[in-house]
């Protein structure tokens, strides 16, 4: 962004996190995808605090036996846009 080699309106921090079963192991997911994008945006906001207010930050969990993504709206987001 610096440099002009990419844009500079924001970029965006997706966490996904798998699951192979649904009960626990999906609950698990949801669990890690917030922990996950909450301590990759906070690290982002602190190292890098001019940078984070372009952060996007999007989650969701990835079903492995249907190969598809849900994504997920963090009920406590930290830095989002």
């Amino acid at each position: 962004m610096r440099v002009g080699r990419i844009p500079d309106d924001g970029f965006l921090l997706l966490a996904l996190t798998p699951f192979r079963d649904i009960g626990v192991d999906r609950a698990r997911a949801e669990l890690k995808r917030g922990f996950l994008s909450r301590f990759a945006a906070d690290v982002i906001g602190s190292e890098f605090p001019k940078l984070a207010e372009k952060m996007h930050v999007r989650t969701g969990i990835f079903a492995w036996h249907s190969r598809v993504v849900e994504m997920m709206i963090d009920p406590h987001p930290t830095h989002t846009s």
